[in-house]
């Protein structure tokens, strides 16, 4: 592998890492907006529930195509949500806030 092709793999780990926060944010927004939690309780609830979806011990691949997984825990299974303006404004304020 030569140089570029470190700085690929580099720039792609770096994308799913602020893939990931933006997911922790939007999903922390929506606690905050929906069920009326502190920003810090919130981003701490998100964050936590991230890294636990992160274990493989707690999911199963259904499609390896797709990369689909079912959650052995049902509260592990990420929130359905729609990004409304609200909502997208407090993920704003909270990416900027635990950056």
């Amino acid at each position: 592998m030569g140089i570029g092709s470190n700085l690929m793999v580099e720039l792609q780990e770096q994308e799913i890492e602020e893939q990931n926060y933006q997911n922790i944010v939007d999903e922390a927004a929506h606690y905050v907006v929906n069920e009326k939690m502190s920003r810090e309780e919130a981003f701490a609830k998100a964050k936590n529930l991230h890294e636990q979806r992160q274990d493989k011990d707690n999911y199963v691949v259904i499609d390896e195509e797709t990369m689909e997984v079912e959650y052995l825990q049902p509260e592990l299974k990420e929130p359905v949500f729609q990004k409304t303006k609200l909502l997208e404004a407090v993920s704003n304020e909270l990416f900027t806030q635990f950056e």
